[in-house]
């Protein structure tokens, strides 16, 4: 199955794949490039957009505090990352990681070529290989391989009998700012699909908040995911964090 364009709009029910409905209706950038990270720059810059995309600081904090804790949360997030995949997190040891990360060209000056370079972290850039342009990464995500993910209280139930091998986790889902909406989130998730379909994996799941409508609307419109299980409303209050829904999609 070749990765050209991000998966197409689907309508999925439970214990069945969804159809095709209109495959023109998603955005994808032609230019933009899915890929497993395997080098330490790929990790870095994979953790510093993480970083950036998940944390929010508020106008009264300045400015150099905020980018030294975002910097502290890069670093803490590349090592987490490169522990995952190579099996030394021992939280994860009942699990295959793999990190995806998604990249556009930059220009000699560093800046993507493809938005406006305000908008991108610079710790993103990927330094230059021969004499090829240097890349920055506008996306990441992981795939977990296995039947549950640490301190998660919502597992997915497909299938019913599995060594792991046959359920997969997205996790750390994100695009840099200037590129968001415009299907580079869709275009990595196919890729991971993919490659989990290669793996033996069935069910691939992820977890949304509820109020999380773009997340939502990505997920279930746009990449054929339903809803299989919600929190109560309780455990979220417990957690002081808003109720999450597990979201499936049946890959095979």
């Amino acid at each position: 199955m070749a990765v050209k364009h991000c998966l197409p709009c689907v309508e999925v029910r439970p214990g069945r794949q969804g159809k095709v409905s209109d495959p023109t209706r998603c955005q994808a950038f032609s230019h933009v490039q899915i890929r497993r990270a395997i080098e330490t720059a790929d990790f870095r810059a994979a953790a510093f957009l993480r970083a950036a995309s998940f944390y929010r600081y508020s106008p009264d904090r300045s400015q150099y505090a905020a980018r030294i804790h975002q910097r502290m949360k890069g670093d803490a997030e590349w090592a987490a990352i490169e522990a995952r995949v190579s099996g030394k997190d021992t939280d994860y040891k009942d699990l295959a990681v793999s990190c995806y990360i998604a990249t556009v060209d930059s220009d000699e000056s560093g800046s993507s070529t493809t938005a406006d370079a305000g908008y991108l972290e610079p710790s993103t850039v990927l330094p230059a290989q021969d004499s090829a342009r240097s890349q920055q990464v506008v996306g990441t995500l992981d795939l977990n391989q296995g039947l549950k993910l640490p301190s998660e209280e919502l597992l997915g139930h497909l299938p019913k009998q599995s060594s792991g091998l046959q359920r997969a986790y997205l996790s750390n889902v994100c695009t840099a700012k200037a590129l968001q909406r415009q299907g580079v989130a869709a275009k990595m998730i196919q890729v991971a699909a993919e490659d989990a379909i290669k793996q033996g994996v069935k069910y691939l799941y992820v977890h949304v908040a509820h109020d999380n409508q773009a997340a939502m609307h990505l997920y279930c419109n746009r990449c054929g995911f339903y809803q299989e299980q919600s929190e109560s409303e309780g455990y979220a209050r417990a957690l002081s964090r808003p109720r999450r829904y597990l979201l499936c999609q049946q890959l095979v």
